[in-house]
C-alpha cells in the first residue's frame, strides 16, 4: 500500500510539475521520474501475491498451491523482446516515450524472472505461499533494513572524518571550497567536478570510498540478503532449497534496485542491459550464501557456510570496486594520484564487469546442474 501510494502520489506530482511549465518544453522532459514512480508501482503490485497466500495460509482450511514457475519463465523471456522495443521507444517520436514507463516495469520484471527460472530449472516445485513471501522479502524487507544499516555506518565514517578533521592538513579548507563552488556553479557541473575530483583524489577519501563500496556494502548485504533464509532455518532446508530460496530473495533484491537505479530515461536500454547483469550476480550470490546457510544448519558443513559467504562478499566487493574505479578515474586529479597502471585498469573495468556478469550467469546454470544431478544420485 505504501509503494502503490507513493507511486500514485509521484506521478501526480510529476503530471503537474509538467502542467505548470512554460510552453515549449520538451514533452517528457520528466520522464525518469515517471520510470522511478511507475517502478515502485510496480514493486507494490509484486507484493500482492505474497499478501495474498499468506491471508490464504492464515484464514482457510485448504492445503497450500505449489508454484509452477515454468510458466512464468516462459512468459518472461519476452524480456529481451520488450528491451528492444524499449529501445525504439526511446529513439522514436515524443508521444511514444509515453509507454516506457511501462516497459521499464515489464522488461525489468521479465529479465529477473527469465534468471530466476534458469536457477529454477527442472527443480521441485515449492509452494505458493513460500515462493512469494520469499520473493517479498528480498523485494521489500531487505531493501529497507540495509539502507538502513549503510547509513548507520556511513553516518559513523562521517563522525569519524569530522573527528579527524584538523588532523587532516587542507581538508577542511578543501571542503569549504566545495561549498563555495556548489553554491557559485550556476548550473557549470565542469566546476563541480573539479571540486568533488580535487576531494576525491585525497587518500583517505579514496581510501574509505572504495572501503564503503567494495568491502562494508557487500558485508552486509550478502548477510541480509538472504534474511528469509534465516528465517526458514528451522524448517531445516536441504542445501538445494537453500540456494533456491537465496535465489528467489536475490532476485527480489535486484529488482528492487533495477527498478529504482536504473530509471534513467536518456540511456534507459543501456542502463537496463547493465542491470541484468547486476541481477545475475544478486541471484547467484544469495543462492550461494543461501546454499551455505541451509549445508551449515542441515549437515552441519559450516565451513562451506563460511567459504559461500566470503565468495559472495568478494564477488560483491570486486563488482562494486570496479564500478566506483571506473567512475573516479574520469576526474584529472584522481588520475594523477592512481597513477597509469591504474588508470589503464580502469579502462579495462567495463569489461571485467562484463565477465563478471557472465561468470554469475554461468555459476546460475551450473549450480542448477549440479543440484539436479545430485537430487538423482540421492545426495545434496
Amino acid at each position: 500500500m505504501v509503494l502503490l501510494g507513493s507511486s500514485l502520489i509521484s506521478i501526480l506530482a510529476t503530471v503537474i510539475q509538467e502542467s505548470i511549465q512554460p510552453l515549449g518544453v520538451q514533452v517528457g522532459s520528466n520522464l525518469s521520474s515517471y520510470l522511478f514512480a511507475f517502478g515502485m508501482g510496480g514493486m507494490g503490485m509484486l507484493l500482492i501475491p505474497s499478501a495474498f497466500y499468506a491471508g490464504r495460509r492464515l484464514f482457510s482450511a485448504r492445503p497450500p498451491l505449489l508454484f509452477n514457475m515454468r510458466k512464468l519463465a516462459r512468459i518472461s523471456t519476452l524480456a529481451f523482446a520488450l528491451i528492444l522495443l524499449g529501445f525504439g521507444i526511446q529513439n522514436g517520436p515524443s508521444w511514444a516515450k509515453g509507454f516506457l514507463p511501462f516497459i521499464h516495469v515489464l522488461a525489468n520484471t521479465g529479465a529477473v524472472f527469465w534468471l530466476l527460472g534458469l536457477a529454477r530449472n527442472k527443480l521441485p516445485d515449492q509452494s505458493a505461499n513460500r515462493f512469494w513471501g520469499t520473493f517479498a522479502c528480498g523485494l521489500g524487507l531487505t531493501p529497507l533494513v540495509t539502507f538502513f544499516l549503510e547509513i548507520v555506518i556511513l553516518i559513523g565514517i562521517s563522525l569519524v572524518w569530522l573527528a579527524l578533521m584538523d588532523l587532516v592538513p587542507g581538508f577542511q579548507q578543501d571542503l569549504m571550497d566545495l561549498a563555495t563552488q556548489f553554491q557559485q556553479s550556476s548550473g557549470d557541473l565542469s566546476l563541480l567536478q573539479g571540486a568533488l575530483g580535487d576531494l576525491a583524489a585525497r587518500p583517505g577519501v579514496l581510501f574509505t570510498l572504495f572501503g564503503y563500496v567494495a568491502f562494508l556494502i557487500p558485508v552486509v548485504e550478502e548477510l541480509l540478503k538472504p534474511a528469509a533464509v534465516w528465517l526458514l532455518l528451522r524448517r531445516k532446508p536441504s542445501p538445494w532449497e537453500g540456494f533456491v530460496l537465496g535465489a528467489i530473495a536475490g532476485a527480489g533484491y535486484a529488482l528492487f534496485e533495477n527498478l529504482t537505479i536504473g530509471s534513467a530515461a536518456e540511456v534507459w536500454t543501456f542502463v537496463t542491459l547493465t542491470r541484468v547483469g547486476t541481477a545475475a550476480v544478486h541471484i547467484f550470490t544469495t543462492g550461494l550464501v543461501g546454499w551455505g546457510l541451509a549445508s551449515a544448519f542441515q549437515e552441519k558443513a559450516y565451513g562451506r557456510m563460511f567459504s559461500a559467504y566470503l565468495g559472495a562478499v568478494v564477488l560483491h566487493g570486486v563488482w562494486n570496486g570496479l564500478n566506483i574505479l571506473s567512475a573516479v578515474s574520469q576526474f584529472d586529479a584522481v588520475q594523477a594520484r592512481l597513477g597509469p597502471f591504474v588508470i589503464g585498469m580502469a579502462d579495462y573495468a567495463p569489461a571485467a564487469l562484463v565477465l563478471l556478469g557472465l561468470g554469475s550467469f554461468g555459476g546460475i546454470l551450473r549450480a542448477n546442474k549440479h543440484f539436479r544431478h545430485a537430487m538423482v544420485a540421492g545426495s545434496d
